[in-house]
Formats: structure tokens, sequence, C-alpha cells
């Protein structure tokens, strides 16, 4: 290809001059394309930001936003992290996979001679040479950042949980709406669920060879607490449960296919369908009815989140159970000889009337439940009608190893007592308005055009850009200067429990105002860029 194809401006680099051993950096690059070649972000020959430490290379970046035809620019946001002390060269070079370097062809690079000080290590900076060695697979989504460029901690590791904070190694403090990934709804080290897991570690292991008796206390417990349930067969976890009650569904029916709205889990039947697992938009029965006419003759279940599933990141969460969207499926499955299975993995006792199908009264043929089943203790259910169990349990070969762990299901015991006895779900429904209500008004009063979407329960502020490339920006803007404001969520889902009390919901609304301010300047003067400090999200 012709030198003039591979034209390219700098037009800034943050590659620093001075880094601590082991510390991760953020860092943007930004070009222009001067040359007469589109720059395709996929395809067999696509445009790679190459970052290289001493000529090697350390990381390839692909195009953040699509294709990047002549005279258009391009920004990269991306970690770097030297281990080693002492002087080492930095290299930013454009490649055209399997074709050419841009350099080789005239084009300029950028080149920096890095000065790598010794760092005292301390707890989160051992904790994360260990993390990259052993152990990536949590989450992170500041890429190892743990300081923006004024200072600002972001954690990497907590060290200590309790009520609605967390703290980090280090001591920083921060307001975390995460929850234990929603299983905590009582708030962090609850009194009470100490106890309860502190009486059985003093007189029994978690597992024996037969169940203890306070297994099936905790099954009535479930029967007696949601209509669908006959039956109960406990988990570990959601993956565990949504896996078992399509295999139950498959077995009653002799069939196959499922149509399922929402994330139920981990597990082959959920990520891998293999043509077998068919998704629907949430209370949408026009597009719901196309897919079940396709499938209905070999349709095994119906498999639905009730609330505010979450849809994608551009949309959010969807919004609450409309109860003639659930009858409708009720009757689809009967009519199909299918089964409905509900997910209330989240909405289970964090729901009015402590779940969807007591809410509205329609009743699935099998439930899954999980998350605060036991208020932070790794326990998960599925219960159902006990015709379904009796014909099929056995033929769906379940048999995890920690199922009947006693710890959990103490914690159980005391949860499900405390949700029957304290008003749990209306406070988390009235502290998740009133955030709702706020961030609202905080978005009016700055000019952005947003709103939080889904339920009080579950709900994200969602950003309304047409743009794109603008609205991923700005997503990794908020998720930024949220954890940098000292407050934590799931990529900006919030999920509040008991312990957040209204002290604590006017501390985050005043965090948020400030988050929000940036978010406006940001808006206002188009540098979103500038301002983002870890890799786009």
């Amino acid at each position: 290809m012709h030198a003039a194809s591979y034209g390219l401006r700098i037009v800034e680099h943050t590659v620093p001059a001075r880094l601590e051993a082991g510390e991760t950096y953020g860092v943007r690059a930004t070009f222009v394309n001067t040359g007469t070649m589109t720059w395709l972000a996929a395809g067999p020959h696509p445009v790679h930001l190459f970052v290289l430490i001493d000529e090697a290379l350390y990381q390839k970046v692909p195009l953040p936003h699509g294709d990047v035809a002549p005279g258009g620019s391009v920004t990269w946001h991306f970690a770097l992290r030297i281990a080693a002390p002492g002087a080492h060269r930095v290299a930013l070079e454009l490649i055209h996979e399997l074709q050419a370097w841009f350099s080789h062809h005239g084009a300029p690079a950028v080149s920096v001679e890095a000065r790598v000080e010794p760092a005292i290590r301390d707890a989160s900076g051992i904790a994360l040479e260990r993390s990259l060695a052993r152990n990536l697979w949590h989450y992170q989504p500041s890429s190892g950042i743990r300081r923006l460029r004024d200072g600002r901690p972001i954690p990497l590791f907590i060290a200590k949980a309790a009520g609605c904070r967390v703290w980090d190694p280090e001591g920083h403090e921060f307001i975390d709406y995460t929850m234990g990934w929603g299983s905590t709804m009582l708030g962090y080290a609850d009194d009470r669920i100490q106890r309860a897991v502190g009486d059985y570690l003093t007189v029994t292991a978690p597992l024996s060879p037969f169940p203890d008796p306070l297994e099936m206390e905790v099954s009535e417990m479930i029967a007696e607490d949601f209509p669908s349930a006959e039956m109960v067969a406990f988990g570990k976890n959601g993956s565990d449960v949504c896996t078992v009650a399509a295999r139950l569904a498959r077995i009653a029916t002799g069939k196959r296919q499922i149509l399922s709205c929402g994330f139920h889990g981990w597990q082959d039947f959920a990520v891998e369908p293999k043509g077998e697992l068919h998704k629907f938009r949430f209370n949408d029965p026009p597009g719901f009815r196309a897919l079940y006419d396709q499938h209905r003759r070999d349709l095994a279940a119906i498999l639905i989140e009730p609330s505010g599933p979450f849809i994608s990141p551009d949309e959010g969460l969807a919004g609450d159970a409309d109860k003639g969207f659930l009858e409708m499926l009720a009757e689809a499955a009967r009519d199909a000889g299918a089964l409905l299975i509900f997910d209330e993995i989240i909405t289970g006792y964090r729901y009015p009337g402590r779940s969807v199908q007591q809410a509205t009264g329609v009743i699935p043929d099998l439930t899954c439940l999980g998350k605060a089943l036991a208020s932070g203790m790794p326990l998960a259910a599925v219960a159902g009608r006990g015709s379904i169990f009796h014909a099929g349990f056995a033929r769906t070969h379940y048999c995890p190893t920690f199922k009947a762990e006693i710890y959990s299901l103490a914690a159980a015991r005391a949860a499900i007592g405390i949700y029957r006895r304290e008003p749990v779900a209306e406070h988390i429904w009235r502290t998740g308005n009133h955030l709702k209500a706020g961030i609202d008004t905080l978005c009016r009063e700055r000019g952005i055009r947003g709103a939080c979407k889904g339920p009080p329960f579950r709900f994200s502020l969602v950003f309304d850009e047409p743009d794109p490339i603008r609205r991923r920006l700005a997503r990794t803007l908020y998720i930024q200067e949220l954890l940098a404001s000292g407050v934590v969520t799931v990529s900006g889902v919030m999920l509040p429990s008991l312990a957040h009390s209204e002290a604590v919901v006017g501390e985050t609304l005043q965090r948020l105002s400030n988050v929000l301010s940036v978010m406006a300047d940001a808006w206002r003067l188009n540098d979103f860029d500038r301002r983002i400090e870890i890799p786009l999200l």
C-alpha cells in the first residue's frame, strides 16, 4: 500500500515520564488520520494501537469507537503499569494488522523515556501484584488504576465491610450500593446474622453426611412465603438453581426450547444456548408472541426476571412488573404445555409482599431464589410444584457438595425471620425512590439529559445521549467520578439496603451533586476524553 495511506498526526498523549514501580496509570493518546486509508476497527486487517515497553509488546488496544475515516480523530484510553524500577522506553505505534507498521511508512510514533522509581508497597499494591500473577477474575472497573491524577483513591480491594460502607486496606471509606452483588439486603455484618452463624459455628461442622433438621425448617419457611413453593432444593448461587430449574422443565415437558427474559447466570444453558434459549424483551407482548409462535411446539419453559431485568449498558434496567404481561406469559406457557419459571433471585424478599408472584397473583410453576435469601451468606433455592420435583428431580443429577451447608441455612432462618417481622422491602423501596428522585432532580438542575431507570430496588442513571460515542464516554466518566467520590456501584447500578438510612441517602446525593457537576461541565465543554483517566467501559 502507498505510504500516503499511512498518514497520522499525534495530537497529544499522557504517557508519564516518571512512574512508581507497580503503580497503574491511566493514559490517553489522540491521533488524527491524515492518510488516505480508513482505519478499520474489524475485519482481516484492522488498525490497532500497540503499546510497547522496551520494544516488547505490552498490550494491543483496538480502535474504541469503530472505523476512523481520513480526517477523523480517535482517542484511546488504556492502563499502563511497569513493575521494574529503572529507565524504560514506552512507545505507542499504530499497526495495520498483517500489513504494516505506520512508522515504517514515515508516520510518527510516540516514544517516551520513562523513569520508574521504586515504590513503597502497601496492602492494595501487594494484592494487585498477586492478582496480576494469579487471579484476574474479579470486579475491576478501573483496570487496576487506584488513584486519579488529583490523588483521589479508587478501591481495588476491600478489607472491611459494615452496614452500607466498605473500607479498602489503606482505610479509605466508601458508601456501597453493590451490597455484595445484591445479596446483603440487611447491610454488611448485621449483628443478627452474625450471631445466627456464630451459634452454629461453635457446635457443628458446615457439612455432614445427612442434612441438619434446620434445612427442613428453612424449606418450610420458603414454602410458607412463596405461593409457588411446595417443594424446595438448595444451591449456593443463582446459576445453580436456574440451571436445575431449566433441567426440571425439560424433563417435565420432554421439550427443549426456553424463552428467556433477564439474566439467569453463567452456566451453559444460559450463555451457550446453541439454539435452545431465545431472548424476548421485557413487557413487550408483540415481540414475545412472535418468538412464542416460532417455538411453542417444542417449548419447555418461559423463564423471566419478573421485575426490572437488566437490558443493556445504554438502556439500563427495565421497568416494574406488569401483571397483564405476566398473566399473558402464564397463559402462553399453559397453552404450550410448558412451565412458567420466575427468576426471583433479585426480587425474592426485596419486593412488596416478599415476591412478585405474591404481589401480582401470577403464580409460576417454579421459582428461583438467591441473593437476599441468607443476607450475605451463599445460599440459593429452587422451589415449585411438588409434582414437578417428584417426577423429575432425580433425573436432573443435581447434587452440589455444599448445597446443605449449615451456616448459610442458619443465616437464612435469621434473615427470613427479620423480613417477616420488619418492613425491609418497604424501606428499600422508599430509599430507592428517594435516591431516584434526588438524582433526577440533580440532572434537571444541571441540564443533563438523563434519568434513573429501573424499579427502586435496583436502578441506574441512563444518559439520553444520541451519539453512541459520547454516550460511552459519559458512562465511563460517570463511573470513574462515582468511585472517586466514594460511591461504589455495580457499573452504575444501585441496590439500596436496610442499612442505607435517610442520612446516608443525603450524603450520597451530596456526592452525586459533585459528580453530576463534573458531568455537566464535560458536556458543556465537550472534553470527556480529557477528564477520563480509566479505560473506557
